[in-house]
């Protein structure tokens, strides 16, 4: 049991760094075959509750039209992969991207080979639509990873009206005020 509750979180850690692209992360203190530590170490990502914390992690935020899919890639760490766009910026609202950027981003592929979303603000990018994006740096894949991605092609107003509210009122990066670096578990063997 111990065992598969270890497996079983090393694969939900991986599956969220996977998903989020950039993470503060540490690893357990002990190995797989010793008892498990009475404090261990847990994956700490950003805050993204609000549009302002989405605002403040996101290098750059814009309106992009999607031109095409570029590639996907199987990742091995978890379900899923990485799908790569090439995307037009039509109106950056945070940063100063090239006109033309390649972007990747998480996304689950369906059997008749469409892209789900691995969570609701991360619309996977459909040639021919428009997307307000934030990115982050990551050459991996491109010019950057999509932090989130929201659908702009109806209403446009109100969406760019929102993101620029939230640029303007963005929060700096910081940890998910629900996250804790240690937890105490007095479930564990090792407690005192």
């Amino acid at each position: 049991m111990k065992h598969q509750r270890t497996t079983l979180t090393v694969l939900a850690a991986a599956t969220v760094l996977t998903t989020a692209g950039a993470a503060w992360y540490t690893t357990l203190d002990t190995s797989a075959d010793s008892t498990p530590p009475a404090a261990a170490h847990v994956m700490c990502l950003p805050a993204t509750d609000t549009d302002e914390d989405k605002a403040g992690y996101a290098r750059t935020i814009a309106l992009i039209t999607v031109d095409k899919t570029v590639e996907y890639r199987e990742e091995d760490e978890a379900p899923g992969g990485a799908l790569l766009s090439k995307v037009t910026v039509v109106q950056p609202l945070k940063g100063s991207p090239p006109r033309t950027l390649t972007i990747g981003q998480s996304v689950l592929q369906q059997a008749d080979g469409r892209y789900a979303k691995t969570k609701p603000t991360y619309m996977p990018l459909e040639p021919g639509h428009r997307y307000i994006v934030g990115t982050v740096p990551d050459p991996t894949y491109g010019d950057g990873w999509v932090w989130f991605a929201t659908a702009a092609d109806t209403d446009l107003t109100t969406v760019i009206s929102r993101w620029t509210r939230a640029i303007d009122h963005q929060i700096a990066p910081h940890r998910d005020p629900a996250c804790d670096d240690v937890t105490d578990d007095p479930s564990s063997p090792a407690a005192p």
